[in-house]
């Protein structure tokens, strides 16, 4: 997500562009930083991602949407970025990712697919491997696996990068885990130099 093209438009360009576009209806763009509405511009321009299902996370954390998928928002614990918040947003492309922890496929698995190889042996009547235990296992490590872990708000993607200061969010930059924390930070930076200077020194959520 750091990688995109930099663009040059005016504060006043990128709030035309939020007002016209549904996913921002009912934010107050105010708190939202020109670098974070650019980057939903531009994935919108290069097809990267669902830019209003990341928004509804947003629309989460303001309270308007009471459901979300993904796990809770909380502050990073290092620095440069220890007491910055992050939320989860999910997008299909992030499906395999989901999928991968659920099971635990990095580490040859783990107690999900355990009980789900164990439920197909103990159905199967036939004593063979038939139609009715590959589809079984077939729909419990795919489906049946995400929507679990979307029940249980576990589902992640990508993080959206915030911080609280009065008692409201200020949405900083949207953030890639692997792209590195200082990457991450020097958007931050440049968030507080074009919108918001005051929340250079603001007090962090450091107790999390």
């Amino acid at each position: 997500m750091g990688t995109l093209k930099k663009i040059s438009l005016s504060r006043k360009d990128l709030e035309l562009f939020a007002a016209n576009d549904i996913g921002f209806y009912g934010l107050d763009i105010s708190r939202i930083s020109s670098i974070f509405i650019a980057q939903v511009m531009q994935m919108q321009e290069h097809r990267v991602i669902n830019t209003l299902q990341m928004l509804d996370e947003v629309k989460s954390l303001e309270g308007f949407k009471s459901v979300s998928s993904t796990q809770a928002a909380s502050a990073f614990k290092k620095a440069p970025l220890k007491g910055l918040m992050k939320k989860h947003f999910t997008d299909a492309r992030f499906v395999a990712k989901n999928l991968g922890a659920y099971l635990g496929y990095e580490y040859g698995g783990n107690k999900n697919l355990d009980e789900i190889v164990e439920q197909a042996f103990a159905r199967n009547k036939s004593g063979y491997l038939d139609e009715d235990f590959i589809n079984f296992l077939a729909y419990e490590t795919t489906i049946g696996a995400f929507q679990k872990r979307a029940l249980d708000n576990k589902m992640s993607g990508e993080w959206i990068v915030f911080q609280k200061y009065n008692g409201k969010n200020y949405y900083l930059t949207m953030a890639a885990h692997d792209e590195g924390d200082e990457n991450i930070y020097g958007r931050v930076c440049d968030a507080y130099d074009l919108d918001f200077e005051f929340l250079r020194k603001a007090p962090l959520n450091i107790n999390n």
